[in-house]
């Protein structure tokens, strides 16, 4: 048994999140990859399947920052097919306001950010918050994994804070077409969005947005 790497999370959806993390890093492509998950004592146990090549002298330590922080060398991408998904600009500038009445956590604390996945209707469907940014996303993807729903070609990911380098990284991963952001996108962010053929939006909130890329996925 290899002990891989500790995070700064919020309480909950653990399994979720130890799962987003290892497909989001490219430790596992699939559900398939896993043999067993289980918490303990604060921790989270996973058991891969044999045919996974772990190397255990690439353990990490992560925080609440930059999900790809301390890294030797950042990953690269491969460039997203056309798949179908479209969003009208009418149901873009609503997004902040559905996810604003879906965060429990945050009308309690004022401390915690969210990731959600939506449909192409603007619709929000799962959730997920967490005291990190990246986390949020990793326990929306790896629930999705759980479930079976990745690729999430379907989906765009909806953003509370700023879309970070790593967070474009992790929805390219996913397979997510559309990421919309109510906070700011890096220089950075913007080009992975464009070498990934994702379309980005920056800045979203009633009556306005950026849309930095894909605009054609924009209706």
């Amino acid at each position: 048994m290899a002990r891989w790497g500790i995070t700064l999370r919020t309480p909950g959806q653990d399994a979720e999140l130890a799962l987003g993390l290892l497909f989001s890093e490219g430790r596992i492509e699939s559900i398939g990859d896993i043999v067993s998950i289980e918490p303990s004592d604060g921790s989270i146990r996973v058991t891969l399947a044999a045919h996974v090549d772990y190397d255990p002298a690439r353990a990490r330590l992560a925080t609440a920052a930059c999900g790809f922080c301390g890294s030797a060398d950042l990953p690269s991408v491969e460039a997203l097919g056309d798949d179908g998904f479209r969003l009208s600009y009418a149901a873009l500038e609503q997004l902040p306001r559905a996810l604003h009445l879906a965060q429990p956590r945050f009308h309690e604390s004022g401390a915690t950010h969210a990731a959600a996945l939506f449909g192409g209707d603007g619709v929000i469907g799962a959730m997920q918050e967490d005291i990190g940014r990246h986390n949020a996303v990793d326990k929306l993807i790896g629930e999705a994994l759980r479930e079976g729903r990745v690729p999430l070609s379907r989906c765009g990911l909806l953003l509370s804070g700023r879309a970070g380098y790593e967070l474009l990284q992790k929805a390219a991963h996913a397979g997510i077409p559309f990421v919309a952001a109510i906070g700011a996108p890096s220089t950075l962010s913007v080009d992975v969005a464009r070498a990934a053929n994702i379309t980005l939006a920056g800045f979203v909130r009633e009556g306005r947005a950026n849309v930095y890329t894909g605009t054609w996925r924009v209706v």
